[in-house]
């Protein structure tokens, strides 16, 4: 099968996230939107009204495969912590990349209440590798379906012999522990010290 590899937009901008700041988006169960912030709000162009309470691929860009909701969703569900690569459009057409870290949040009863999505930049090593992968699954996707698409990743993982996590630790090239490290800032304390307070 021939693969086209112009099948992302050359025109489109992506732009780089602060790598002191994280964006956060909390969702329900159904993976609806039910909060961002002010980051998130900042690069994405995107007013809090144009998605709250909508679907999560409502904020994905276009070469955001449509498989991605499935396997984010089916993740969040199974595992506390989950960590993902998406293409996040930003509004008049161009986009950014996160690495971004998943994770359940359950109520005072402890029932699973929804996820919160934590995206930090993406190091330009793991956008090239991980924009081949993508666009091989959208082309699937555009010839031959999701459920094609969604048999070649689950494939692509067993040939690998990976997790999603692992998957995306590799690509990155590091480790959880690291992954972790690097989530854990303290953005009030950036802010501040931008803003030249002490």
């Amino acid at each position: 099968m021939t693969i086209n590899n112009n099948n992302m937009k050359n025109s489109k901008t992506c732009i780089q996230l602060d790598p002191n700041r994280k964006i956060r988006i909390k969702l329900d169960t159904n993976a609806n939107i039910l909060f961002v912030n002010n980051y998130f709000s900042e690069v994405s162009k995107m007013k809090i009204s144009e998605i709250i309470l909508k679907d999560m691929t409502s904020i994905f860009d276009e070469d955001m495969p449509k498989i991605g909701s499935k396997f984010i969703l089916e993740n969040l569900n199974k595992n506390e912590k989950n960590y993902f690569i998406l293409k996040l459009k930003v509004k008049g057409g161009n986009c950014f990349w996160a690495l971004t870290r998943g994770t359940q949040e359950f109520d005072d009863k402890s029932y699973l209440k929804g996820f919160l999505l934590e995206g930090k930049m993406l190091p330009t090593g793991a956008i090239v590798k991980i924009k081949k992968l993508y666009e091989i699954i959208n082309e699937i996707e555009k010839n031959v379906g999701d459920k094609a698409a969604e048999k070649y990743l689950n494939g692509y993982l067993e040939e690998q012999n990976v997790s999603l996590n692992d998957l995306v630790f590799n690509m990155c090239e590091i480790d959880e522990k690291k992954a972790e490290k690097y989530f854990e800032i303290d953005e009030d304390k950036v802010i501040k010290k931008k803003k030249g307070w002490f």
